[in-house]
């Protein structure tokens, strides 16, 4: 992961804050109910980041193949990774919130 999660400290977040905790969280393929539990956000602000951020270039979407997933859930049919730009753009944001706290 790449650091600190906004929702680990602060009361509110911005979309901003709420994009970088999606994005911290998908450092790896991951699921949806991960993301929403990891990034606590609820689902209706979760599909309208995903979109954003999926639109962007920052995450990525990729169908899971069931096959060869361990998993017995099949229900979930994607999965959600962060690009490098969009660990780049996390880590310059996170950089910046650094550089405004002082």
């Amino acid at each position: 992961m790449l650091g600190r999660l906004y929702a680990d400290y602060l009361e509110r977040r911005d979309k901003v804050q709420i994009y970088a905790d999606i994005i911290k969280v998908t450092a790896k393929p991951t699921k949806t109910t991960r993301i929403l539990r990891l990034a606590n956000v609820q689902y209706n602000t979760f599909l309208e980041c995903i979109e954003t951020l999926c639109t962007a270039g920052l995450l990525e979407k990729a169908s899971l193949n069931i096959k060869k997933s361990s998993s017995k859930d099949y229900r979930t049919k994607y999965t959600y990774q962060a690009t490098d730009i969009g660990r780049e753009w996390c880590e310059s944001l996170d950089e910046l919130y650094q550089t405004l706290e002082k």
